[in-house]
């Protein structure tokens, strides 16, 4: 999605501009092509080019324009939904790899941050789940206990508390995450960006991929007539 042309202005915009980057008016050959220039397409097509891979990076708008743009910022390894229905849905083997891969993931952003010397705001800070407002005390510590227990049995780091600085939950039973993290995205991703161009990667803003075959080749076609494809 993408989100640049609507009324509002994220906050990591206030200082930081998108990166700019032509249109792909030409056919490029290369090992692999990575469609979608937000947090996850960047990185892959970042870690690709590290590995000695020729990357071309494409994305229909500008650059980093889409959600990446407007996310709250918090590199945060914990599953959304919670790691007990994580593991009711899957299973523990596959909430393990879940919660390794996304420590890893944060792990990855810092090592980068400290390579590069990204000033980018990184900084590890604790994460809390604490209880919404019509929950009693018993439900509260009930749910505290459940998700405390499925985070051991797949290693997650978590500790029990008490209270939270908010309004009404000063002595709320909560589960506290350590060692989590906040940056800012767009200074952090201009900076992979230029590192990866660095490495010899391609990245076209304005190029939406309208069509794809996959015949002895794998082609890309972008809606100016362009293409992608891996060298022969």
């Amino acid at each position: 999605m993408n989100v640049t042309s609507e009324a509002t202005k994220s906050f990591w915009t206030i200082d930081t501009s998108f990166p700019k980057a032509s249109r792909l008016e030409q056919d490029e050959h290369c090992d692999v092509a990575v469609i979608g220039a937000g947090i996850a397409g960047v990185s892959i097509a970042y870690e690709l080019a590290l590995a000695g891979r020729k990357v071309v990076l494409v994305d229909r708008g500008p650059l980093l324009g889409g959600m990446t743009s407007r996310t709250t910022a918090h590199l945060a390894p914990i599953c959304d939904d919670g790691v007990s229905a994580l593991i009711d849905m899957r299973g523990e083997a596959l909430a393990r790899g879940f919660q390794e891969s996304q420590q890893a993931a944060v792990d990855c952003i810092e090592q980068h941050v400290a390579r590069l010397e990204i000033d980018c705001d990184f900084r590890r800070l604790d994460g809390f789940l604490f209880p919404a407002a019509w929950m009693d005390e018993k439900e509260a510590a009930r749910e505290c206990n459940k998700e405390y227990a499925a985070a051991a049995k797949i290693g997650a780091q978590v500790e029990h508390g008490k209270g939270v600085q908010l309004k009404g939950h000063e002595s709320a039973p909560i589960l506290r995450y350590p060692n989590q993290a906040t940056f800012h995205p767009l200074k952090y991703l201009r900076a992979v960006l230029a590192d990866f161009e660095k490495q010899g990667g391609k990245a076209f803003a304005d190029s939406a991929v309208v069509e794809t075959d996959e015949g002895n080749e794998v082609r890309l076609k972008c809606d100016g007539g362009s293409s992608g494809r891996p060298m022969p």
